[in-house]
């Protein structure tokens, strides 16, 4: 992906120090049902298929180092994460919680930490070619664009965002770069819910897993779980969609506006909704009192229902 996009040859990188990174990056995953360095590697990709499909460096909405620090902090943007969400982790006075709740953004300033720290060791620095001022500039980007992974973040600059969409994007813009690169990192974090139907289905089982074991565990500590982590009350196809609305299709309504040539992912998610919403209709049709949980996932009779709908 780095050779494809030229940032081999311009930054002179050290391939060996770049698999050495990319290896430690790997181990710095656990292995949650979702969080883990399968979907890193996955954003990885989108984030470099916006980059090289839309020419984003070669049109100048990007810099070369912005589209670098942008592919570099999709590999680590959930590093170590323990499958449990920020609010999670400060209503369990954990010691990332002491660390970091002052500031915010608990989970993302421990992957950003980690992927420090990766940097920093030995014969993993592919960037040392860099100049002083290049080096600064991409560990301020790293840090934005990690920390924008934040979905609070990221509706915080929804209304600005919009506004990009409707003037146009202008690339001597420095807000309008910042924005934008915010904006792909959502993308690509978000972009399983525009494959196919099957693998954006199936990446939905592996999330609600994860949900349902920190539901589990706030239980546990007597406290009373969200709608969406509590296993006993979350109707899948219900959240699905509301999150789809609320959140994801609006990431790819902004990016088409800006960018025409990233239609498609708009196009697919538009296509994913309409499935969760005959998955929902034909669930209440055959279980009426019921609330879904995981086996809306295990009962192949409903995708064969789901089929004669399309």
């Amino acid at each position: 992906m780095m050779e494809s996009l030229g940032m081999i040859n311009k930054y002179r990188i050290s391939k060996d120090s770049l698999a050495r990174f990319t290896l430690m990056v790997r181990k710095g995953y656990r292995d949650p049902p979702y969080h883990n360095w399968l979907h890193a590697f996955s954003v990885t990709h989108f984030a470099f298929l916006l980059l090289y499909n839309l020419r984003l460096m070669e049109i100048n909405a990007l810099t070369h180092l912005e589209g670098l620090a942008l592919i570099v902090s999709s590999m680590c943007h959930d590093l170590d994460h323990r499958g449990t969400t920020n609010s999670f982790q400060v209503a369990s006075n954990s010691v990332l919680a002491s660390l970091y709740s002052s500031e915010g953004s608990v989970m993302e300033r421990h992957h950003l930490a980690q992927a420090m720290c990766i940097l920093n060791t030995d014969d993993c620095n592919f960037l040392e070619n860099l100049s002083q001022q290049e080096y600064t500039q991409f560990l301020d980007l790293m840090r934005d664009i990690i920390l924008a992974t934040d979905l609070a973040h990221h509706l915080r600059l929804v209304s600005e965002l919009r506004d990009v969409a409707e003037t146009g994007y202008d690339g001597h813009n420095p807000r309008h770069h910042e924005l934008l690169i915010c904006l792909l990192m959502t993308a690509a974090d978000l972009s399983d819910q525009t494959k196919d139907w099957q693998s954006s289905k199936h990446v939905a089982e592996l999330i609600y897993k994860e949900f349902f074991t920190q539901g589990d565990l706030e239980k546990a500590m007597g406290n009373m779980p969200l709608e969406m982590m509590d296993r006993e009350k979350a109707f899948i196809p219900e959240l699905q969609l509301q999150f789809l609305d609320d959140v994801a299709i609006p990431v790819y309504e902004l990016l088409a506006k800006m960018f025409p040539g990233a239609s498609d992912p708009y196009h697919n998610i538009q296509a994913s909704r309409k499935n969760w919403a005959k998955l929902r209709d034909v669930y209440k049709r055959r279980k009426p009192e019921s609330t879904s949980s995981l086996d809306i996932f295990e009962d192949d009779s409903l995708e064969e229902d789901l089929a004669k709908e399309l």
